[in-house]
């Protein structure tokens, strides 16, 4: 799921140009994401199987999906306005999916779900960041503005159905090879399932991502509204 815009403070210019920097990067990475897996898609004779998909994105997805930890230093810092926790909230759901799922097992990839997160997650990533990258400058053109408040309403449902999936296909991996779980008797006295884990973390979904999209018609409505009106009256 996508994290909620960053409100900046008064900012020194070199603060400013760090964040203009790092939010390039982040579209340049993305956007390299999105071309590789269009390309695979649409070109590879073996577009249908999903783990050649994930092993041909896997490195510059991983590499850019974690630098997004670096947000939460931003935070705590306060080059940005937002709190550091629920930062890391908003950007564990896909770590989880990526470090937790996709990386240790090799079912997950073999999902329906992979090429659906990743078409999710790579264009509204770099929408959000070429939208924050200008932003700092105060300009942001009204396309990127209307696409940032508008592709969410397909990409939002692909991307957390393509997570959902994702997740589900691992569950029986996961009980076969009792991957990351901790049975009683042990020396802990403690015990830990890794699938009721996830079956748990599949269910927050349904809590929390009809929050984040109401959230954001709210902004849409709010953000794109008064251009609509205006518009209806000339």
């Amino acid at each position: 799921m996508e994290t909620k815009k960053p409100q900046a403070r008064q900012q020194s210019p070199l603060v400013k140009h760090y964040l203009a920097i790092y939010n390039s990067v982040q579209f340049l990475g993305w956007a390299y994401g999105l071309f590789l897996t269009v390309r695979f898609l649409l070109f590879s004779p073996e577009s249908h199987n999903y783990l050649l998909l994930w092993e041909n994105c896997s490195t510059i997805i991983t590499i850019f999906q974690t630098y997004q930890l670096i947000e939460v230093f931003h935070a705590m810092i306060g080059f940005v306005r937002s709190n550091p926790i629920t930062t890391f909230t908003q950007i564990f759901s896909r770590l989880m999916l990526v470090w937790g799922i996709l990386i240790p097992l090799s079912q997950a990839r073999h999902s329906i779900g992979v090429p659906m997160l990743l078409i999710a997650w790579c264009i509204a990533e770099c929408i959000r960041y070429s939208y924050y990258a200008l932003n700092i400058y105060d300009c942001v053109p009204y396309i990127c503005t209307w696409l940032r408040y508008t592709l969410f309403i397909a990409l939002y449902p692909l991307g957390v159905s393509g997570e959902l999936l994702t997740t589900y296909a691992a569950l029986r991996q996961i009980r076969q090879r009792k991957f990351l779980t901790l049975e009683l008797p042990n020396k802990l006295n403690f015990s830990f399932y890794y699938d009721m884990y996830c079956v748990i973390f599949m269910l927050s979904y349904f809590h929390f991502f009809p929050q984040l999209y109401l959230y954001m018609l709210g902004q849409r409505k709010k953000i794109l509204g008064p251009s609509k009106q205006q518009a209806k009256q000339d």
